[in-house]
């Protein structure tokens, strides 16, 4: 690889160390505030609290480190780094719980990191990206969020806290990735519009999709520890980042048939990852009120 993709790679693990230390502070923050974030007295308690502002800054850390990351590498490159917020994230976290990762966590962290790379090593790009023109970008916006707002609406109407916080997660990845490109478009509408860049779509939508983006991770560790809604999350922000490259910014998906057959057996596997790495939050109230009782559920494999 050139140099300059080298520095891009850098500078996305320091993106996602930043990344890691806001997904151990929202997972505190849902131990702290345990009650669904449905209604306004929850979601008031959550902004007031520190932990909240706290996972803000750090995750506008990791957007403007990315924003460099990009700046050198493209998107199919610099994007599957996130799935390294498992190995920084998972121990802290559970350290920070009182308790220790199983093996069957690490397990599932680990397959879930392999898949991952092999996804890098198959997502081969015939060039740079460009940007997104801006009726192109206001598309791209809209229908992410009409996407990650069907998925919301969706985990809010299965019993299944473990499915629940998977379609949460899911959401908030595709929102993290949609936000990385519509970023990448707008520093470049900057660069050559100035200040008129606000009124650009990308501008306007980076900021809301990641808001949003924000909002359906903290709910997704609600119930659940750490690592399946954080897995969930690290796998959908790459591929929904690599969607838009491809679809929208002239990348180009060059490893061939060899290539999507990696890519299907790398869901495959990550899939089991996740589901390895399913463990509920047993201090967790039930949906119901009462305690939670019964068989482990796990996002579904």
């Amino acid at each position: 690889m050139e140099i300059g993709i080298w520095i891009g790679v850098v500078l996305g693990v320091l993106s996602t160390a930043c990344y890691s230390a806001a997904a151990v502070a929202q997972r505190r923050l849902a131990v702290a505030l345990p009650a669904p974030l449905t209604g306004g007295r929850p979601l008031a308690r959550l902004l007031r609290h520190p932990l909240w502002w706290t996972s803000a800054g750090l995750n506008a850390g990791r957007a403007g480190l990315q924003v460099g990351a990009l700046a050198f590498a493209p998107l199919t490159v610099v994007q599957p780094l996130g799935v390294l917020v498992l190995v920084f994230g998972l121990p802290w976290s559970a350290r920070l719980g009182g308790r220790r990762v199983t093996p069957r966590e690490w397990r599932g962290a680990v397959l879930t990191v392999l898949a991952l790379a092999l996804l890098l090593w198959a997502a081969v790009t015939g060039g740079r990206s460009r940007p997104m023109e801006a009726w192109t970008a206001l598309a791209v916006v809209v229908g992410t969020l009409v996407l990650i707002s069907g998925l919301a609406w969706a985990a809010g109407r299965v019993p299944s806290p473990g499915l629940r916080s998977c379609l949460l997660g899911a959401g908030a990845g595709i929102a993290f990735g949609v936000a990385s490109a519509t970023t990448k478009t707008a520093v470049a509408a900057a660069g050559a519009d100035g200040a008129a860049f606000l009124l650009h779509p990308a501008a306007c939508g980076t900021a809301a999709v990641a808001v949003l983006g924000l909002l359906l991770a903290q709910a997704a560790y609600q119930g659940m520890e750490l690592g399946a809604p954080l897995g969930v999350t690290a796998v959908a922000n790459p591929v929904a980042a690599s969607v838009v490259g491809i679809a929208f910014m002239g990348e180009s998906y060059t490893a061939g048939w060899t290539g999507i057959g990696v890519a299907v057996l790398c869901g495959l596997l990550a899939a089991y990852g996740i589901a390895l790495m399913s463990v509920p939050d047993e201090r967790a109230p039930a949906r119901g009120g009462g305690p939670r009782g019964g068989a482990r559920e796990r996002c579904p494999s």
